[in-house]
């Protein structure tokens, strides 16, 4: 499933919102450290939009896994029939 256009634009999501979740909590750390309440408010909005970019590519992978599981078992089923 991997190679499927669907698995490469699931990767290249999480790819995107984890780089953009770290981006965020930098920049919010540095606002922290800088003291300048913009950048801090900015970067922890980052933070949050990738963490919830990130757990909805998650939770779309584990309902196509399951799927996937699930016709697998189906199929074994199936040649196991007499």
């Amino acid at each position: 499933m991997a190679n499927s256009p669907e698995g490469i634009v699931e990767a290249v999501g999480v790819s995107v919102a984890t780089k953009g979740m770290w981006t965020g909590a930098g920049a919010g750390f540095l606002g922290f450290l800088a003291q300048a309440n913009w950048i801090g408010i900015i970067g922890v909005v980052l933070a949050l939009l990738g963490f919830l970019v990130n757990t909805w590519f998650q939770i779309r992978k584990d309902r196509r896994e399951s799927r996937e599981s699930e016709a697998r078992i189906a199929a074994l089923k199936e040649q196991c029939r007499p």
